[in-house]
């Protein structure tokens, strides 16, 4: 059937009243963009819904969600710049502007999702790849990292892509692509001292001191007074063992009276580095950090090296006290807890120092080595098996670690639990198989139960090879050789022990119990009874000095 005809009047009608709604629309627009200019940016938005009521386009969806981000209407503005891209799917400014309106509304999966549809429709289009990458920054970084680099090679003078592909290199810890994006900066601005000291701080962290040293040399040489460059130069000295280099810089700027606080520090922590190849400078670094910690009391940082300094003369009871001072100020400060611990078990705070390990692991549960330093406390209190426990709540936070290992075999080796203690240790040495600590203590526990003990007699050789002036790896291959009836080999050994002077009273009884066997009984009495001066609770020792007296 033929289709009826409009009659040319109504078609004229038609036209004409379409004609007319796009001029009210027009005029609407119009008057909402003379609103826009003054800033009248709601009372626009009436003027463009009207526009909108009599004409619905892309535009005015577009110019609507513009003003309702301006007024922070987030929401409202996806609505209508979603209305603008679904009218013109291929239209980039609508698409960067409803990306926008979603980062601002912290959606970055649908920002992204607009972007990717952005670098779709035009894969040359800079300022759309440029946000797109920024939006991958942090979820994606490779990716991102793709789109600068093919920015870059399209044009590899865009300082700003180069410093942030730099940057985002530097995040994932790919320093030598870094250095070459920040290198490639100075060649297109060689007088920019930040990027020069922005390089110089990479190449230091790959190792590449000669590269820092030249750039920092150069620097210094341009400006004398740069006290952070001079610093850094310093530094690099220390880390490259150029030390009277080094000393020279940090006397320098310490005769500037320099009181850059960061600076300061920077130079104390310099000469506390240096205080292990020339311990004469131990006095002043100490005053450095002295003055340091009386300008800033509230800083732990001064304090936790004047912890060091007397941790390394061996003063664990000063040592202590500073890092006290440490977790007083910032309790979250894991090693600086570590270090007061360790201290408090050189000092034989055991007591305290099992205290102390219970409200470091209320602050850390994960953080396996108060978990040790309790089991270590216990074990010295003579609590073995209270010991176990922590420990093994350690063993499960670090498998792999040879401390607890160690300490947690040993623990129940002593409490006779040897199905357990053997387990361990064989685990231990399967992944520590040179730890000479591992091989003493298995061998010894094999000797005293008379096992394995030719497998005991290597594992002690290997220990005391490694180790050859240790008294107890020494007694340990002796008192194995004891258990194999070779009384000769016993006795040049334990007696090897004796001779550094930290022979234990166990090591002094196994050398009486040898010259027993070897048939001097005089001497076999003399180091029993050294013996129990040294353990008065040695029983055994007692047992056999009375026993060759009857």
């Amino acid at each position: 059937m033929q289709k009826k005809q409009e009659p040319p009047t109504e078609r004229k009608i038609s036209d004409k009243e379409k004609e007319m709604s796009r001029d009210r629309a027009l005029r609407h627009f119009i008057e909402g963009a003379a609103l826009d200019a003054k800033g009248s940016f709601a009372e626009a938005i009436l003027e463009y819904q009207e526009a909108i009521a009599h004409n619905p386009n892309a535009a005015i969806f577009y110019a609507i969600s513009r003003n309702y981000m301006l007024l922070g209407k987030f929401n409202r503005a996806v609505e209508t710049a979603a209305e603008a891209v679904r009218l013109e799917p291929n239209n980039i400014v609508y698409r960067e502007n409803l990306g926008t309106i979603y980062f601002n509304l912290s959606q970055i999966d649908l920002a992204i999702s607009e972007y990717e549809k952005v670098v779709q429709i035009d894969s040359n289009y800079s300022a759309g790849l440029f946000s797109l990458a920024r939006l991958y920054q942090v979820s994606k970084p490779q990716k991102a990292l793709d789109i600068y680099e093919k920015m870059l090679d399209r044009n590899n003078e865009q300082l700003e892509v180069l410093f942030l592909s730099a940057q985002l290199y530097s995040s994932l810890n790919r320093f030598d692509e870094a250095a070459s994006k920040y290198k490639r900066m100075l060649e297109l601005d060689p007088s920019n001292r930040a990027l020069q000291k922005q390089l110089a701080e990479t190449y230091i962290k790959i190792g590449r001191l000669d590269n820092a040293k030249e750039i920092l040399e150069n620097m210094v040489e341009t400006d004398s007074t740069d006290i952070e460059v001079i610093a850094a130069l310093a530094d690099v000295y220390l880390d490259m063992k150029q030390f009277n280099k080094s000393v020279e810089l940090y006397q320098k700027l310490l005769a500037r009276g320099i009181n850059n606080i960061e600076v300061k520090l920077r130079i104390a922590i310099g000469f506390f580095g240096l205080c292990e190849q020339d311990s004469s400078l131990v006095p002043k670094t100490i005053k450095l950090f002295e003055e340091l910690r009386d300008e800033n009391p509230k800083d732990w940082r001064p304090f936790w090296y004047l912890g060091a300094i007397e941790a390394n003369q061996h003063k664990d009871s000063i040592a202590g006290k500073y890092f006290e001072q440490v977790i007083k100020i910032d309790e979250r400060h894991s090693d600086g807890w570590w270090f007061f611990g360790t201290s408090l078990f050189g000092q034989g705070k055991y007591e305290q120092l099992q205290e102390e390990m219970l409200k470091a692991q209320r602050i850390f549960p994960d953080d396996f080595r108060f978990l040790l330093l309790q089991g270590l406390a216990l074990t010295r209190l003579d609590k073995n098996e209270d010991a176990v426990e922590p420990l093994k709540k350690a063993l499960k936070i670090n498998s792999k670690d040879l401390n607890i290992i160690s300490t947690l075999a040993l623990t129940l080796d002593g409490l006779k639990r040897y199905k357990e203690s053997d387990s361990l240790y064989e685990e231990g040495l399967k992944l520590h198989p040179n730890s000479s600590l591992l091989l003493n203590n298995y061998s010894y526990s094999l000797a005293e139960r008379g096992l394995q003990l030719v497998r005991a007699l290597k594992m002690a050789e290997q220990a005391v090879t490694a180790e050859p002036d240790n008294a107890a790896y020494l007694d340990t291959y002796g008192w194995v050789f004891f258990k194999l009836g070779k009384y000769e080999d016993a006795a040049k050994y334990i007696e090897k022990s004796v001779a550094t002077g930290k022979a234990s009273a166990v090591v002094l009884e196994h050398l009486g119990d040898v010259y027993l066997k070897l048939g001097d009984k005089q001497k076999a009495l003399e180091f029993w009874k050294k013996a129990l001066e040294m353990d008065p609770k040695n029983e055994t020792a007692k047992d056999k000095i009375l026993g060759e007296n009857n």
